[in-house]
C-alpha cells in the first residue's frame, strides 16, 4: 500500500514538472499588426501659440482623424481618414441680419507601404481614394423700408483620388508625431441655389408686395489640389 501511495505521489509530481517546463517553453505569439489612431494639431497649436491674432490662415487638409493597419514584417497596410466641420452662427445689428450654417464631410481610404528609416523616423507612401460632401447655407437680410432677404444654398459631393505620403517620428515607443503631403483630383456636382425675397410697400392698401426670384445653377466640378505637409498629427500606436 505505501509502494502504492508513494508511485501515486510520484507520478503526480512528475506530470506537474512536464506541465510547468511545457508552460515555460511555450512560444509567446507574434503580434502581426501595428495599429495607429491619429488626430489632427493644429487647432491645438493655434490656440497654445497664438501670436499673431490676425492670422486666419486655414488648413487645407481637411482630415481631423485618421487611422492605419500596417503588418509589421513588410510595411503594407490599409489608411482611413475622415473630417467633419458643422457651422452655425448669425449676426444681427439692428440692419443686416445674417446667418451660416455650414455642413461638410470629407472621408479617404486607401493602401500604403511603410519604411523604417531609423530607431526614430519612420516613413510611408501610398494612394488614397477620396469623398467629398458639403452642405452649405448663407442667408442675409437687410431691414428697411423695402426688406430684402438673400439666400444662398450650395450642395456638392465629388469623387476622386490620389497619392501621398508621410513622415513619422518617435516620441516614445507608443506615442509619434507626423506630417503628410498629397495631391488628390477630384470630379463631380454641384448644385448652387440663389434666392431674393423683397418686401415693398407701394402705398396702396398699406400691404407689402413680395416678389420672390431664384437662380439655380449646375456646373461641374474638376479640380486638383496639394495639401502640402503643413498638418501635424499626434498618433498613438497600440
Amino acid at each position: 500500500m505505501k509502494k502504492c501511495f508513494l508511485a501515486v505521489i510520484l507520478f503526480m509530481g512528475c506530470l506537474q514538472f512536464s506541465y510547468a517546463q511545457t508552460e515555460a517553453t511555450e512560444p509567446k505569439k507574434e503580434r502581426i499588426f501595428d495599429h495607429y489612431v491619429g488626430v489632427q494639431l493644429n487647432g491645438l497649436i493655434r490656440q497654445v501659440f497664438n501670436f499673431n491674432n490676425n492670422n486666419t490662415s486655414t488648413i487645407v487638409n481637411p482630415y481631423l482623424l485618421t487611422y492605419n493597419l500596417n503588418l509589421r514584417k513588410t510595411g503594407w497596410g490599409i489608411r482611413v481618414g475622415a473630417g467633419y466641420n458643422f457651422t452655425s452662427n448669425s449676426n444681427n445689428d439692428g440692419v443686416t441680419e445674417s446667418s451660416t450654417k455650414l455642413n461638410d464631410f470629407q472621408f479617404r481610404f486607401g493602401l500604403e507601404k511603410a519604411f523604417v528609416l531609423s530607431k526614430k523616423w519612420s516613413t510611408g507612401v501610398g494612394a488614397d481614394g477620396v469623398y467629398n460632401n458639403n452642405d452649405d447655407k448663407t442667408s442675409s437680410t437687410v431691414h428697411s423700408f423695402d426688406t430684402t432677404t438673400t439666400t444662398t444654398k450650395t450642395m456638392s459631393s465629388s469623387y476622386g483620388g490620389g497619392v501621398m505620403g508621410w513622415l513619422r517620428y518617435n516620441i516614445s515607443e507608443k506615442v509619434l508625431v507626423g506630417t503628410e503631403a498629397s495631391f488628390y483630383y477630384i470630379s463631380g456636382k454641384q448644385t448652387n441655389t440663389i434666392e431674393v425675397t423683397t418686401r415693398q410697400f407701394t402705398g396702396g392698401g398699406g400691404f407689402p408686395v413680395i416678389t420672390t426670384t431664384e437662380t439655380i445653377s449646375k456646373p461641374n466640378i474638376s479640380q486638383g489640389t496639394f495639401n502640402s505637409p503643413l498638418v501635424f498629427y499626434l498618433i498613438v500606436k497600440f
